[in-house]
Order: C-alpha cells, then structure tokens, then sequence
C-alpha cells in the first residue's frame, strides 16, 4: 500500500508542478485559447476520430502478430477491445504506459501465460517508440533548417541512441548476453528467475526476425496516422501550419509523455506549448493543447463507459494491474 502511495505522489507531484508551470508560462493567454474552441470545423474533427479508430486496428494487427509468437490466439475483436480500453486507462493508470499495464492483465486472463504476456506488451510497446522516434528523427533531418531550439534535435539523438540500442539487444545475442549479465547483477537474486524467463521470451523473437520488419511497419503506419490525427485537430481550429512540422514535434510530445504522471497530464500540454508556441501564436498553441486534451479524454471515457458496460473492474484488479 506504501508503495502506492508514493507512487501516486509522485505522479501527482510531476502532473501538478507541469502544470503550474504552464500555468504560469502562458497566464493570460487561457481564456484566448479557449475561443479558439468555440469556432470548431467539425469536418476535420469528424476524420480525425475516424483515424483514431483506423489506427486502433493496425495497432490491433500488430499486437495479434507479436502474440501468434507466442502462441496466444485471441481474436482481432478481443484485441481491439483491449486496445480500446487501454486508452481508458491511459488516463489514470502511470504515465501513457497504464494502457500497457491493462492490456498485460487482460491477456494473461485470457492465456494464463503471465511472462508471456508481458513481454508480448513490452514488444508491442518498444515497436510503437521505435516508429516515434524514426518518424521525428527523419523528420528533423529532412527539416532541421527551420527549427531555432537545439534542444530538438539533442532529444532526437540521444532518443534515437536508445531505440538503437534497443533493436541490437533485441535481434542480437552478442549485445543481449552483456546486458543480461549487467541485469543479474544489479537485481536481488529472487528475481534472476522471471529474468532468466524474459530472456528466454526474447530469444524465441530473434527466431522470427522477418516478422520485425513487419511489426515495425505496423508501427510506422500507426504512429503516422496519429499525426495526421493531430494535424486535423489543427485544421478544425483554423490552425494551417506544413503538415511535415507535425510529424517533427508530435513524436517529441508522444516521447515526453512517458514521464511519470497522471496519463501524461501536465507533460503533455507543457511539450505541446513549447513546441508549437514557435510556429503559431501562443494562445493557438495553447487552444491546440487543450482541443488534443479533450479529444484524448473524450475518446477515453466513451471506451470507458464500453468497459463499464461489459463488466468493468474492482479495485482490487486495479491494484493488481499496477502491481
């Protein structure tokens, strides 16, 4: 219970001090930002709901193609139904990973395959970063003339640096065994068990290395369409900015919302204001912030009332997930 605790602390800590920045860095410009919602094209509005729901099932594909591995045979419906939820729980559970966390609860039910399970979520979840942060990186390359702040492509870099790392300890046994050898030393001896097992679940990908390719273009195809997602948004507040800007900031945003927090809150919409603020107008940036937030948690609850609808969950499940 302690660990909960501070666990919500500090999430709450993070939520609330980026907010109060935010706050701060753009006082004043709220109720301007604001108007920009009271004059909505619904059009764009309308195509990008329809890409959020597309997009959910080329995410679908992906993660039934990375279970069929290990021999977990669930349905596309089942599937899209757990991705569906996941956006409920992304917005309470830890950072944008609490879908992550569901989605692994729900299919080991359905399996009774724990490890599993779990690794097939933390595949699905490294090709969806992995796509993020080749999108922004190529993006910066192609467009680096145009962006003022250094920081960008420092974060790129060094985001890029780890999803490379990442690929060598995935498809390589010469760079796995290292970092195996590291993680067995710096873990408590209870634990070298459940590692011994994960590795085991890793080497069992490396035999199907053509079926990355794939994953990874599911990954690229999703990861775009939520860009274009937000580039409507854009448009339905009269924003017309080179759709290319999008997809060098949006993959920032998705990177920075990982921080520990309440569903990315505070983070979020302090990476969306910084990053647009030098493109549009600030109380644009801001209305864009805010219509993005709204679209997310309105796309959230209504696969929450479809979970409540079907059963929904205890409060004892949902400190089981997070466990």
């Amino acid at each position: 219970m302690l660990k909960h605790i501070r666990s919500l602390f500090f999430r709450v800590t993070i939520s609330v001090a980026s907010l109060i920045l935010l706050f701060y860095t753009v006082r004043g410009e709220w109720v301007e930002g604001l108007s920009h919602l009271t004059n909505i094209k619904f059009l764009p509005l309308l195509i990008a709901i329809l890409i959020n729901f597309l997009s959910l099932l080329v995410v679908t594909f992906r993660l039934k193609a990375i279970l069929i591995v290990q021999s977990i045979h669930l349905s596309l419906s089942r599937i899209y139904y757990l991705w569906s939820i996941s956006l409920f729980f992304n917005l309470f559970l830890p950072s944008a990973v609490g879908g992550d966390i569901a989605k692994a609860y729900y299919l080991y039910k359905d399996s009774n395959k724990k490890l599993a399970s779990v690794t097939s979520v933390f595949l699905d979840r490294f090709f969806g970063m992995m796509a993020t942060i080749s999108i922004g990186f190529l993006a910066y390359l192609l467009g680096r003339e145009h962006i003022d702040d250094p920081k960008i492509g420092t974060v790129l870099f060094w985001s890029a640096g780890v999803a490379i790392a990442g690929i060598f300890f995935l498809m390589s046994r010469r760079f796995s065994k290292p970092a195996k050898s590291i993680i067995f030393k710096l873990c408590p001896a209870r634990f070298h068990e459940r590692i011994q097992k994960l590795f085991d679940a890793l080497d069992l990908y490396r035999e199907h290395r053509i079926r990355f390719f794939l994953l990874y273009m599911y990954s690229l195809l999703a990861q775009a369409m939520f860009i274009v997602l937000v580039y409507c948004l854009a448009l339905s507040i009269r924003i017309e900015l080179p759709i290319a800007i999008f997809f060098l900031f949006m993959p920032l945003v998705t990177v920075v919302s990982m921080i520990p927090s309440i569903g990315g809150l505070g983070v979020r919409e302090a990476a969306m204001v910084y990053l647009f603020r030098g493109q549009v107008t600030l109380d644009q940036a801001v209305g864009l912030s805010l219509l993005l937030d709204l679209f997310l948690y309105g796309v959230g609850c209504v696969c929450g009332i479809l979970y409540a609808i079907r059963g929904g969950v205890s409060i004892r499940e949902i400190e089981r997930m997070e466990e």
